[in-house]
Formats: C-alpha cells, sequence, structure tokens
C-alpha cells in the first residue's frame, strides 16, 4: 500500500514537473509580492504609480506596466485568485505550443488585452457610460487576462468535449464577475478570455466545425445547472466584494437589504431615501438571522442547480419559480420607488440611482433564465413522486399559516388597525418576514408597545421558513422516489416485473421518459412514450411471459379509450400472430445479435479479428475491469463522462435515445460495466450490459452502452466483447448484443410481409443507409458479425397504413429528443443526397 502511495506521489510530481513556465509563473508572482510587501494590502502608493497597467501611464511612455502590472494583487485573495488562475489555464497552453510560445502568448495576450481594454472604455466614457466609461483611469493589476488568453488560446487544440467544456465554464465564470462585480479586471478578464477564443480559433486544429454541433441531452442539462448555480453564486460574490458596480450587483441590496412598506418608509424616512434612512439597510448591521435567511435561496438554487444535471422536473418548477420571484420583487421595488414623494429640500440618495436603468438588467436576466429552462424543459424528464410532493406542500403550508395567523392575532391584540398603515402595513410586514429577514433594532419603533413574541416571529420566522424550505427542496430534487408514471410506485412496480419476465430490451423500459401503462391487478404492464397521438412501447410487455398477450391486449384496449394509435416497437416474431388476428401489420426494424457462450471458442478463421484484438491488449498490458457505476472511483467515473461526451461531440447530429442508452442509463445499480484499462490507468473503451430477468434470476445480459477512446488501440471493442463471453459463461447460457437499428440480416433474409409492408421495409432501408455516415447503423452491424451471432429480427407493429407519417415523426422525438430545427433540416439533407 506504501509503494502504490508513493508511487502515485512520484507520478504526481513528474507530472507537476512538465510545466516549467506555470510553476515559474507561480513562483514569481509571488515572490515579487513578498519582495515588495505587497500580499497583504497591494503595492505601496509610489510603487503603485511606477508597475500599474492604466491608461494614462501608457499614453505617457510607460510601457513596462504592461509586463510588470501582471505580478502584482491588491490583497491576498487577489493573489490566491490569480494563483490558481494561472495553474488551471497555463498547463493547456505549454501541452500545445510548448514553453517559448506559452511565454510569448501570455505576455502578448496581456498586451492585447489592455489595448481593448481601454479602447472600450475610452469608447465608454464617450458615449457617457458611468460604469466601464469611468474605468479609463483605474490603474488595472493581476494575471488574470494574461492567463485567460493562454487557456483558451490552447482550447482549439482540445478534444471537442474538453474544448467546449474549457470554454463553457471560463466564459460563464468571466460573465458572472462582470455581471456581479463589475470592477475593472473583471471587465479585463474577460476581454482576455474573448481574445483567448479568438486566438484558439485561430490555432484550431482537426476538421474545422462547419456547423454548431448540439451537445448531448446530459451536457446541455450541465451547461443548464451551470447557469443556475452560477446565478445563485453572483449574490454571495457581491456580497464579498466591495463596491460592486455590475450590472446585477443590485441582486445583493435586494437579498440583505428588505425595505420596509411604504407607509412605514414615509413615516420614519420622511418618504425620501436619504443617506441616513438608508444607514439600516446596510449589510454591516444586517442582523446574524438576516444573514442567515438571505443564503437559503442561494442554497435552494444549488441543490436545484443539482437536480437538473440530474434530470429532475421538480428542479425546474422550482428554479423557474425562484427567477420568476426575483423578476416580482424588482417590480415591486421599481413600483415603491417610483411612489416615493420627491423632497428637494433633502438630499435624495437612492439606493438604485436610477431605478429604471439598474433594476432592468435583474429582471432581464432572471426572465431569460426563466425563458431557457423552459424552453430545455423536455431534457428533464424524471418526476418526483406526486405522494411526496403534496406531503412536502402541505407540511410548509401547516407551518407558514402556523406563523401567520399567530402574527396576525397578535398584531390584532396590540391594536393593529390603530398601527400606521393599517390591514395594508400587516400585509406588508408578513411578507418582509420572508424576503429574507429584516432587522429588528433598526425598525424598532415600527414595534414600540407590541408583543414581543410579534418581534420574534418577525424576525425569526423567515430564517426558520427558509430552512424549512430547503430541507424540503433537498428532499424533493435529490431523495424523493421517482416516478415515470401516474402512480408514485410505477417505476418500483416496474422493475419488479422486469425482474419477473421480458425480453432482451426489456430493461430499457425503465429509462426516462418511458411511461408505464399496467394491468389492473398489476400482474403485467407495456412501458411507451407518447408523442402526439402516437404511444410508442419499447420492448413489449414485461411481467411473467404468461399475462404478456393480455397486456398487449389491455394496451391496446386503453389506446381505443383514450384515441391514442398503439404502435409496438422493437417486438419480436412471437406477437405476430396474435397482433395479425387484430389487424396489425408489421415491418422489420432491426436485427437483434444473440451469443451462445457456454461453448463458445475463438478458434478457426472466422474468430481471427477477435484473437488479434484480444493478443493485442495482452501486449499492451490492457485488462478488462468489470465494475457497477455506482462503485466506480471519481477518477474513473471522469475518465467515462470524457470518453462518452467526447464521442458525443464529434457527431453531427444529437445523440440517440429510445433503445440506445448513455450515460444516464449506466448509474443503475444492476447495470454492468466492462472497462478496458491500461497500466497507466488509461480508459481504452467501454462498454454496459443491461440484465435479462426470468422469474426473478438473470439468464441474459445485453449490450447496451459502446464507447471507444479516439487513443484506444485497434479492436478494444472487440476485446471488451471478448472479455464479456469469458465472464459471463459462467452464469448464463446466451448473451445479446442487442438490436442493430436500421440494418438487416447480413446473409439476406427478411420475413415474408405484404407488398405495402415491403415497400416500407425498402424505405427504411434506405434510410439506414443515408444515417451511415452518421450514425453508422451497418457499421455496428458489421461489428456484430464478428462474432458469428445468431440473428433475431425485430419490428414494429402498427395498426393502419395512414398513421405511419404520424407513428414517422413519433420515432423521430423518441430517438432524437429535443432535435433542434436546424438539426432536422440537416438530417432531411442527409436522407435526400
Amino acid at each position: 500500500m506504501a509503494e502504490t502511495v508513493r508511487a502515485g506521489a512520484a507520478r504526481r510530481l513528474v507530472s507537476i514537473g512538465r510545466y516549467p513556465v506555470t510553476l515559474s509563473l507561480i513562483a514569481v508572482f509571488w515572490a515579487v509580492g513578498a519582495a515588495t510587501g505587497s500580499i497583504l494590502s497591494g503595492p505601496n502608493a509610489q510603487l503603485y504609480g511606477l508597475i500599474s497597467g492604466d491608461f494614462a501611464s501608457l499614453r505617457s511612455g510607460q510601457w513596462w506596466g504592461v509586463a510588470t502590472s501582471i505580478f502584482f494583487a491588491s490583497n491576498p485573495f487577489a493573489y490566491l485568485a490569480g494563483t490558481v488562475v494561472i495553474a488551471a489555464l497555463v498547463p493547456f497552453s505549454e501541452r500545445a505550443f510548448g514553453p517559448l510560445r506559452t511565454i510569448a502568448l501570455f505576455f502578448g495576450g496581456q498586451l492585447v488585452s489592455l489595448i481593448a481594454f481601454f479602447a472600450v472604455a475610452q469608447i465608454a466614457q464617450w458615449a457617457g457610460d458611468d460604469w466601464i466609461g469611468a474605468m479609463v483611469d483605474v490603474p488595472v493589476l493581476g494575471p488574470y487576462p494574461a492567463a485567460l488568453v493562454c487557456g483558451l488560446g490552447a482550447s482549439g487544440t482540445l478534444r471537442a468535449f474538453i474544448r467546449r467544456r474549457l470554454r463553457a465554464v471560463v466564459i460563464a465564470v468571466a460573465g458572472m464577475l462582470v455581471l456581479y462585480i463589475g470592477h475593472s479586471e473583471t471587465v479585463l478578464g474577460l476581454i482576455g478570455a474573448l481574445v483567448g477564443l479568438a486566438v484558439g480559433w485561430w490555432f484550431r486544429t482537426g476538421v474545422p466545425e462547419q456547423t454548431f454541433r448540439l451537445p448531448s441531452i446530459r451536457e446541455r442539462r450541465n451547461l443548464l445547472a451551470l447557469c443556475v448555480a452560477f446565478v445563485a453564486v453572483g449574490p454571495i460574490l457581491t456580497a464579498f466584494s466591495h463596491s460592486p458596480s455590475g450590472p446585477l450587483a443590485l441582486v445583493r441590496d435586494m437579498v440583505l437589504n428588505p425595505l420596509p412598506a411604504l407607509t412605514q418608509l414615509e413615516q420614519y424616512c420622511g418618504g425620501t431615501v436619504d443617506s441616513e434612512c438608508l444607514q439600516a439597510g446596510q449589510p454591516t448591521v444586517l442582523s446574524a438571522a438576516g444573514y442567515l435567511t438571505s443564503l437559503f435561496p442561494i442554497l435552494i438554487l444549488l441543490v436545484c442547480a443539482e437536480g437538473l444535471r440530474r434530470g429532475r422536473l421538480v428542479a425546474l418548477r422550482i428554479a423557474v419559480f425562484v427567477q420568476l420571484a426575483v423578476a416580482a420583487l424588482t417590480a415591486g421595488y421599481l413600483v415603491l420607488f417610483l411612489r416615493i414623494p420627491y423632497r428637494p429640500v433633502r438630499s435624495r440618495i437612492g439606493i438604485l440611482g436610477s431605478s429604471f436603468v439598474h433594476l432592468l438588467p435583474v429582471a432581464a436576466c432572471a426572465l431569460a433564465l426563466v425563458i431557457l429552462l423552459w424552453m430545455h424543459r423536455d431534457l428533464f424528464p424524471v418526476e418526483t413522486a406526486r405522494g411526496t410532493r403534496h406531503r412536502l406542500q402541505i407540511a410548509g403550508a401547516v407551518l407558514v399559516g402556523g406563523f401567520v395567523t399567530v402574527y396576525v392575532l397578535l398584531w390584532l391584540r396590540d391594536g393593529g388597525l390603530s398601527l400606521p398603515g393599517g390591514v395594508l402595513g400587516l400585509v406588508g410586514e408578513i411578507l418582509r418576514q420572508y424576503v429574507p429577514s429584516p432587522i429588528p433594532i433598526t425598525y424598532a419603533p415600527i414595534f414600540r408597545n407590541r408583543s414581543p413574541l410579534e418581534l420574534w416571529i418577525f424576525t425569526y420566522s423567515g430564517l426558520v421558513v427558509w430552512a424549512a424550505a430547503l430541507v424540503g427542496v433537498s428532499i424533493a430534487v435529490l431523495r424523493g422516489q421517482q416516478t415515470l408514471g401516474r402512480r408514485d410506485d410505477s417505476l418500483l412496480l416496474a422493475r419488479r416485473l422486469v425482474h419477473e419476465g421480458g425480453g432482451s430490451l426489456s430493461w430499457m423500459t425503465l429509462w426516462p421518459p418511458n411511461r408505464f401503462w399496467f394491468e389492473e391487478r398489476s400482474t403485467a404492464g407495456v412501458a411507451f412514450q407518447q408523442h402526439g397521438r402516437v404511444a410508442l412501447s419499447v420492448a413489449g410487455p414485461i411481467g411473467p411471459a404468461d399475462r404478456w398477450t393480455s397486456a398487449v391486449e389491455g394496451f391496446i384496449g386503453y389506446c381505443s379509450r383514450h384515441a391514442l394509435v398503439p404502435c409496438f416497437y422493437s417486438v419480436t416474431e412471437d406477437f405476430w400472430p396474435f397482433l395479425r388476428d387484430r389487424g396489425f401489420r408489421r415491418v422489420e426494424v432491426a436485427q437483434e445479435t444473440r451469443l451462445r457462450i457456454r461453448e463458445l471458442e475463438f478458434k478457426g478463421k472466422d474468430w481471427q479479428n477477435v484473437r488479434t484484438a484480444v493478443n493485442r491488449a495482452r501486449k499492451l498490458g490492457v485488462r478488462a475491469e468489470w465494475s457497477r457505476y455506482v462503485a466506480l472511483g471519481p477518477q474513473r467515473r471522469s475518465q467515462l463522462h470524457v470518453l462518452a461526451e467526447d464521442w458525443s461531440a464529434q457527431k453531427a447530429l444529437p445523440d440517440m435515445g429510445f433503445t440506445l442508452g448513455g450515460l444516464d442509463e449506466l448509474a443503475d445499480p444492476e447495470v454492468l460495466l466492462c472497462l478496458a484499462v491500461d497500466g497507466e490507468g488509461m480508459l481504452h473503451g467501454a462498454t454496459s450490459w443491461l440484465p435479462v430477468y426470468r422469474e426473478g434470476r438473470v439468464v441474459s445480459w445485453t449490450l447496451d452502452f459502446m464507447r471507444r477512446s479516439p487513443d484506444g488501440f485497434p479492436g478494444v471493442m472487440e476485446f471488451l466483447v471478448a472479455s464479456a463471453v469469458t465472464q459471463l459463461r459462467s452464469t448464463v447460457d446466451t448473451i445479446s448484443l442487442s438490436g442493430s437499428p436500421l440494418s438487416s440480416d447480413p446473409n439476406g433474409e427478411r420475413a415474408a410481409v405484404e407488398g405495402e409492408d415491403e415497400l416500407l421495409g425498402r424505405i427504411l432501408d434506405a434510410t439506414g443507409q443515408a444515417l451511415e455516415p452518421v450514425y453508422g447503423f451497418r457499421s455496428l452491424a458489421r461489428f456484430k458479425s464478428h462474432f458469428q451471432p445468431e440473428y433475431r429480427a425485430l419490428y414494429m407493429y402498427y395498426q393502419d397504413t395512414l398513421h405511419l407519417p404520424a407513428i414517422g415523426r413519433a420515432l423521430a422525438e423518441a430517438y432524437l429528443p429535443g432535435i433542434t430545427t436546424r438539426h432536422r433540416m440537416r438530417l432531411l439533407r442527409r436522407l435526400v443526397r
């Protein structure tokens, strides 16, 4: 164990030593700061004027400020931030360009960023802007733009997924700092990031991307979760920042400085918002309860961000509600300030300055996020059980109702109708308890001659309610029971039925966004997706085999009662006699490949490719690592995510779903993973295997997820399948390599069908051929043929030819969820080309 730890530490030291420029820049950064005594409070005034990079100094010929300003910062936090930025981004440039070009890019990027920054600031000053225009004469310190240019400049040489993730995170962070903090360093950093993007475009490698490639569903969820997380973190940054001036800096005042009702404002502040009145609302006098309460909405949004990453619909609803509440609160502030009468005899110093100009960005940002989330609501199919949601809602209503009832009774007892504001004042006080906690000491005159309990409720009920809300949201989003149907236990019941029996693809019925229909006695069921009027089932019925026929008949009746068009997809020959008698037609849509593995030996000429792959893996030290996703360590999970997302990023069209699983489907604890890993820990390829049950016992496994690293050795997929044969033969007789969509039996054999169905089959063949360059269905079928499998046709059963257009659209929506109009046109061009 000790030797392993030492070996790992040695490898990390060697890895760090590969970046001499990064280490040198960090060392010089801290050495200069220590030598000049600048770490604690920045450089002194004399040194500041000598080394800073402000516009006046550069114009007067102090050109060295471009370089010297890099190695100074204003406080310890800025030194730490600069170190993190250098350590995180400059190594990308060193790997891509080498030490010398990295140094040139570092200092050249700083120069170009400063020139662009002062040009923008000068234009803003000429235009009369008081924010960016005021930065013309502000000295700038820190290595932020130089490091950002290096990191994003090298992004053009990275793999598609890593490039996309790096650019998204860096631009999002830089934009968030500008919007919420708005200091000159943050604006300069954003300009540096934009310069880095231009450099990255210039140095891009590989095949140029002619069109925008839609990220995978999982990656789109991650990006949306990132947006919500940054919106949540932004107010925290402004709270710790000195004099934030960004367009969204006002959010801090809205969260931390809740204002009184208008009648109270007029009474205690004279109807004018001046410095004396507003001193009560400054963060320096905010109570501990106020600080804690103001954090809970932020924590709730962070929980929602994690829920969005997991595809939870309830997280989407809560995030949308919070942003709508922010927009409504912004409108309330605007109305409040518009109603305050102006008194010329007193100085009018408002929190908002120009209320409309400052409030508009806050409302616009909140509404933009609401629209963005709502446009992508189809990406979040996983619902929390209705019973769980109702119980949490009832508990919240009882808690809030109890506080409000007691407060109203105390208010009436203390002569509330005679107090300033009357009933409207009461409403304002109740609302202020939960937006977040007010400051009781400052507003003590409001509670003069009133009950101490009333004051306690006014002060702390918001804290209690928001804490309870955080717990409830966490339960609903992260711990609540999942459901994929109208019944709260639909997913649990479906899993139990799958354990009792089903076909090779039955495990796929448990994937979102499938829904379930169950028999009255819940002894069998059918999984389906509803797209328009089409009820598209997958893999046939689940449950005991003797209940399959009645389940199919019951599902047809369910569709008839609800005016739906039934369509059974990827179903075997076994159901043809029953469905034919009920007027159904069929067409072959895939070929399932099955291997009898008990006595399978890789001998003979036909197995040459497989033997070659196994021998090559042995020579390279690559082993098959069997595990479950939940048992993987963080490093292996990260490798698997990069492998899958990088594969998706190379595709001109989005990943397919329905009967083709992705990363989300690996998380099921019953799914097996087989990973090809070499001695250095590199992941060459990965496969997943879905269990097939009969009477509670695993009788087979079905291949689903298949991904190969671009750096993986040739034949890695053959090696993984061969390893599965060796590993699984002791427990099952057969395994399935799953179906190959839109591909026929290599032997050319097809089931006898009628004329119209034969024509439809030819159309599907043409479609498969047209999509081959994009998805490679025919290549996949050829790969599976290396294992000399048995072929079994899978069919689509439908009732009427007139339903085919609607069924075709339903299949497109099932296989390509979230596809955009642009990608539909690109797919159409592929089909007609």
